[in-house]
C-alpha cells in the first residue's frame, strides 16, 4: 500500500509493477476459473513472489486491472486482498480488503479458496484468510516462455498487454519460482 500511495496518480497497474524492486521471482499459469481468468499461454496469470506477499496479475482479459494478493500465513493459508487499477487517489489501509467483500461472512475469494475465516490480527478491516492454492503443474507457463512473449509483443496492436509484460521483464533478473508443495490445487 505504501508504494501505491507514494506513486503519482492516476496510477496504472503497469506503472506500479515497473516500480517493484527486482530481481522478481515469478511463475505463471493458465487459470480459467480465477477472478483473473487466463485462457492462453500468451497472457497467463502471473504470480510475483515478494515474500510474504504473492501478487497476481493478468496482461489481458476481464481481470487485467486487478492486483490480487495473498500474504502467506503458515504452510497452507493466506490473507487475501485486491486493488483495482487505475488508482485515482491515495488508498486507505482497509481498501484492499473491502474491495473483495461478498457479504458479512465471506469475501469473493471464498468461492475458490476453502475454509475462509476472519483475520483477527487485522482489526482495522474486514479481512479474511483461507486456504492458499497453487496452479496445477499442467497449467504452469514458464518464465522463459513468458519472456519470449515480451520479445514478440506488438505494442501498436496490443499496448496494455505489452506494457504489463515490459513492466515485469524490463529489469535485471526475473527468476522462475515454484509454489510451496504444501499449497493445494483447485
Amino acid at each position: 500500500m505504501r508504494l501505491v500511495n507514494t506513486l503519482e496518480k492516476p496510477l496504472e497497474l503497469p506503472c506500479f509493477l515497473a516500480h517493484l524492486a527486482g530481481p522478481l521471482q515469478m511463475t505463471a499459469s493458465l487459470s480459467p476459473t480465477s477472478a483473473q481468468p487466463s485462457f492462453d499461454r500468451r497472457s497467463p496469470r502471473i504470480f510475483v513472489f515478494l515474500d510474504p506477499l504473492v501478487f497476481t496479475v493478468v496482461p489481458e482479459g476481464p481481470g487485467r486491472g486487478l492486483l490480487e494478493f495473498g500474504e502467506r500465513r503458515g504452510d497452507a493459508r493466506s490473507l487475501k486482498g485486491e486493488i483495482e487499477f487505475p488508482v485515482a487517489s491515495e488508498l486507505t489501509p482497509e481498501a484492499p480488503f473491502e474491495h473483495i467483500i461478498f457479504n458479512e461472512q465471506y469475501s469473493t475469494c471464498a468461492f475458490c479458496h476453502a475454509d475462509e475465516t476472519r483475520a483477527p490480527d487485522v482489526p482495522f478491516a474486514r479481512a479474511f484468510e483461507s486456504v492458499a492454492l497453487r496452479p496445477p503443474d499442467r497449467a504452469v507457463v514458464s518464465v522463459d516462455e513468458l519472456r519470449s512473449e515480451v520479445q514478440s509483443c506488438d505494442a501498436a496492436s496490443d499496448p496494455y498487454r505489452c506494457a504489463m509484460l515490459h513492466a515485469l521483464f524490463d529489469r535485471d533478473g526475473v527468476i522462475q519460482r515454484d509454489f510451496p508443495e504444501s499449497y493445494g490445487t483447485l
